[in-house]
């Protein structure tokens, strides 16, 4: 009775969720990462981009005036004087190439980031897409099982079966609706999964259309030839320029900085000829240089060009690791390839034919039940593992497609 229940709730469950992946949304690949543009997390980097932009535009700013205003007891009765600071020594023109190259690397970072988040929903959508092939495989097994469980139970009829025959059918199948209702719940954790990454609902059940994309992928020497263009390549250059840019900026303030000062006294004394004249007003006006005598330029120069020579080591040791990025991920694909075409065209066929054989044997009566369900699960087995193995090829190719540096939808 307990048996019957659970089978009942399985059964059940089985039917519920297959009911809900029925009315799942399709949705392909290029849909995916179209969507993956204009997901929430794609949309930080624009803001990041536009206070870059912003930066550029306020590095041009002119250092602030300054105005004083006083008194005092003996000669004028109020002293005003202002100085504007003048930036004719490409102090200016300095800070702006610094802010553009900080903004030409906060634009690769972003690019980069949105790079990354297209990784993560194609990777997202093809394990989507696994689930999808796995669910259908196993809703395979459990026809095939509830074929044999009417063959034992004709065959019992007939009088050439036995009742044990029918139980372990019956619990073979038993068996496959379960792996049925967890391929399904899978599956649902990967829509909700690529739905979060997109800023969907992530009850909105989805459901992966279209081919999975393994190539090909292009010989390993061409492919090594992009790696100039790689974005992370890109990013790194355009740090590089911004230690560059620093480096100028400090050997612009080794020079003094100049200002335009003037002065109003108003109702001055003016002493004339040994008389006391007074209400006068007199004016000044005059430059003033700040000499960098204590800013130990040097030091912070030495320190920048250090930062400058980090930034082109870490480029150097970032290409190595792009080569060896590129042909362990390169080997893998050729792997994950290599091994999908053997199972599709040489091990599915021989496991198809072997359960097609030892089904009609156990029907005919000429083998017992036993290796036609052997034969069923090796069958159910392999096409699991093919399933697997184009996921693997899938990825693999995506991650081909990041080592290069390109968009999955491009090759």
């Amino acid at each position: 009775m307990v048996r019957a229940v659970v089978l009942v709730a399985a059964m059940a469950s089985v039917v519920s969720s297959a009911a809900r992946a029925d009315d799942a949304a399709p949705v392909t690949l290029d849909q995916a990462l179209a969507a993956a543009d204009k997901a929430p997390a794609a949309q930080v980097g624009g803001h990041d981009i536009a206070a870059a932009e912003a930066s550029v535009s306020a590095a041009s700013a002119w250092p602030n005036p300054s105005l004083h205003v006083g008194t005092s007891r003996l000669t004028a009765r109020l002293v005003a004087s202002a100085a504007l600071p003048l930036p004719v020594f490409g102090t200016v023109g300095a800070a702006q190439r610094v802010a553009a190259a900080e903004a030409r690397v906060v634009r690769a970072e972003a690019d980069l980031a949105l790079r990354d988040l297209r990784h993560r929903v194609a990777v997202a959508w093809v394990e989507l897409a696994r689930s999808r092939a796995d669910v259908g495989a196993q809703q395979v097994a459990a026809k095939q099982a509830g074929d044999l469980v009417a063959i034992a139970e004709g065959r019992r009829a007939a009088g050439s079966g036995a009742d044990v025959d029918v139980m372990v059918a019956v619990a073979a199948r038993a068996r496959a609706d379960v792996a049925v209702a967890a391929a399904l719940r899978a599956e649902q954790a990967a829509s909700a999964e690529l739905a979060g990454l997109l800023g969907w609902d992530p009850g909105r059940p989805l459901r992966a259309d279209g081919p999975l994309a393994i190539g090909p992928s292009g010989a390993l020497d061409a492919l090594r030839g992009r790696l100039r263009a790689h974005p992370e390549h890109l990013a790194a250059e355009r740090r590089i320029a911004v230690s560059d840019a620093t480096v100028d900026q400090l050997l612009t303030e080794r020079w003094p900085g100049l200002a335009l000062e003037g002065e109003i006294d108003y109702d001055d004394i003016s002493i004339t000829e040994g008389r006391t004249i007074w209400d006068r007003t007199d004016a000044r006006i005059g430059i003033a240089l700040d000499l960098p005598v204590f800013a130990r330029l040097g030091d912070r120069a030495r320190a920048a060009r250090a930062t400058a020579q980090a930034q082109r080591a870490r480029l150097s040791a970032l290409d190595a690791d792009l080569g060896g990025r590129l042909s362990a991920a390169y080997a893998r694909w050729q792997a994950a390839t290599e091994r999908l075409t053997a199972l599709e065209r040489e091990v599915l066929p021989a496991h198809d034919r072997a359960a097609a054989l030892s089904m009609q044997a156990y029907r005919e009566g000429a083998r017992d039940l036993s290796s036609a369900l052997v034969a069923e699960r090796d069958l159910t087995a392999v096409r699991a593992e093919i399933n697997d193995a184009r996921a693997a090829a899938a990825l693999a190719f995506a991650e081909l497609a990041q080592a290069t540096g390109e968009d999955l939808h491009a090759n």
